[in-house]
């Protein structure tokens, strides 16, 4: 069931977003974060973006048929910025995953003290672990990811550009790598609308409890039929409000 905001005097409404949600699979999530956690959340469209890796998204595609699910992958660059791809299909995001994945330098980590880094079957059942630390940065350069990104059909955002891991906070400066980003922070949503950046907010949630507590809203037709595709070219195309514009 939708749960869209009806825009007054109009023929359109607000689809309720959240496209930055850990699972599982980060090593800085809680356990606790499956898909029976998370699909019930008051959401209509919302993204699973683990640390450079994205072996759970079709877990929860599958388990979370009743929202727009866009499977996604938050990439840990080597200049130290995060940068969201969202995707048009699992296909396409775990190809992303896989060439990620194989650009990083594997280390034997201690789960028991920085996170473990659970893979989840269709039942939610532990299937496996990843044993190399996810959250180290790839060799994958910020050009080279947004570049791997739009190449698999996805669009790339530059994840909280305004705090730790963000472009601004990392570089000083918005790389012009990609017109969307991701803000924390009510100044720098401003300064960047006018600037004419495509702005989302989301929660970044590692916790049950963070899920939906930042989000941004789709604006679409009433009665429009969405896919994956349409939602991510929608967000691109700066269809989208910040919880500062409702």
């Amino acid at each position: 069931m939708s749960l869209g905001l009806r825009t007054e005097g109009t023929n359109t409404k607000l689809l309720v977003m959240d496209l930055h949600i850990h699972s599982c699979l980060s090593p800085c999530a809680d356990l606790t974060m499956v898909p029976s956690m998370i699909c019930n959340a008051n959401l209509d469209v919302f993204s699973v973006t683990d640390h450079n890796s994205a072996w759970n998204v079709a877990v929860f595609q599958r388990r979370c048929s009743s929202k727009l699910f866009i499977p996604g992958i938050e990439i840990h660059t080597a200049e130290d910025v995060h940068v969201l791809g969202y995707f048009p299909n699992v296909h396409d995001a775990l190809k992303v995953s896989s060439i990620v994945e194989g650009l990083m330098d594997k280390f034997e980590y201690d789960p028991e003290r920085f996170g473990y880094q659970v893979i989840l079957d269709d039942e939610e059942n532990f299937s496996g672990l990843v044993e190399y630390y996810l959250g180290f940065p790839t060799k994958v350069t910020l050009d080279r990811a947004v570049e791997l990104i739009h190449s698999h059909g996805g669009i790339a955002v530059l994840a909280h550009v305004d705090r730790k891991f963000g472009a601004m906070y990392q570089l000083g400066l918005i790389p012009d790598v990609t017109n969307i980003v991701e803000v924390r922070n009510k100044e720098t949503w401003l300064s960047l609308k006018k600037k004419g950046y495509v702005v989302l907010t989301s929660s970044d949630a590692h916790t049950p409890d963070e899920v939906g507590v930042r989000k941004s809203y789709l604006e679409v037709l009433r009665g429009e039929e969405l896919s994956t595709e349409k939602v991510i070219r929608k967000v691109s195309a700066g269809h989208v409000r910040t919880l500062w514009e409702i």
